[in-house]
């Protein structure tokens, strides 16, 4: 009788001890190697989800009903400009590489965009740029003028985290899908602004400017000086770092 008592207790003592144990693994916190999980995988998630969201705006066809544009089209006129601010300062702030060819049809323009959206993406990395480039930004009222016969201008602005701006564009259609015909960013350490003009003087009314060769070599040659200078800038801060570092560069 007494041995059938004895071996109670001590399964009873048992039993305690393990749900005593069960009970301090469920409120011991977690450690550090298992809460970055989670948080990996969000970060893995969201950029994922971005990855979708740009190539999902980049390969967006934007068409209308008739053969030129009329005031029936405004609100897909719009939507197809605020994608294309959209999709640009997205791609800055993920530094994403995309493709513009849904957008824009003339090549040298398309090569103007990679350009300065590869040269904008350098100053982000260099904390050069004074706008807060975001994928989505929040706009005010549009201003859209049709000025021309299957011909319209734009002009939206918008920010991003409180950092305001605003982008200038012409716009066609063909083939009953719209096309910029010119676009401008408007803020002053821009590429666009280096490459092109101050907003002053960049006027956004002629369709054929991005035809014009004189033009389009010295716009080119701009973004050469700007993108030496860039790297020129990486060089100098990259010795200088050495240098305080204590280490010699010959």
């Amino acid at each position: 009788m007494k041995k059938t008592i004895l071996i109670f207790m001590i399964s009873s003592l048992l039993a305690l001890t393990g749900c005593k144990q069960t009970h301090d693994i469920k409120d011991k916190p977690l450690s550090k190697e298992t809460q970055s999980v989670p948080a990996e995988t969000s970060k893995a998630s969201h950029e994922k989800k971005t990855k979708g969201i740009l190539n999902q705006l980049a390969n967006q066809d934007f068409s209308i009903q008739g053969e030129h544009l009329s005031n029936a089209d405004d609100e897909t006129i719009i939507e197809f400009g605020k994608a294309f601010v959209n999709l640009f300062n997205g791609a800055v702030a993920e530094q994403e590489k995309i493709l513009f060819e849904k957008y824009i049809s003339n090549k040298d323009l398309r090569k103007f965009a990679d350009k300065m959206l590869e040269i904008t993406q350098k100053q982000d990395l260099q904390s050069g740029n004074s706008i807060n480039y975001g994928l989505e930004n929040e706009f005010e009222q549009a201003k859209l003028q049709h000025t021309e016969d299957n011909l319209c201008y734009l002009e939206l602005a918008f920010q991003f985290e409180g950092s305001g701006m605003g982008s200038k564009m012409l716009i066609t259609a063909e083939n009953k899908s719209l096309k910029i015909v010119d676009f401008y960013f408007g803020s002053k350490d821009g590429v666009d602004t280096f490459a092109t003009g101050h907003p002053a003087e960049r006027e956004m009314s002629n369709p054929n400017l991005w035809l014009d060769e004189e033009w389009l070599k010295k716009v080119f040659d701009k973004l050469e000086d700007l993108e030496a200078v860039l790297t020129l800038d990486v060089t100098t801060s990259s010795l200088m770092f050495l240098s305080t570092k204590g280490w010699g560069v010959s």
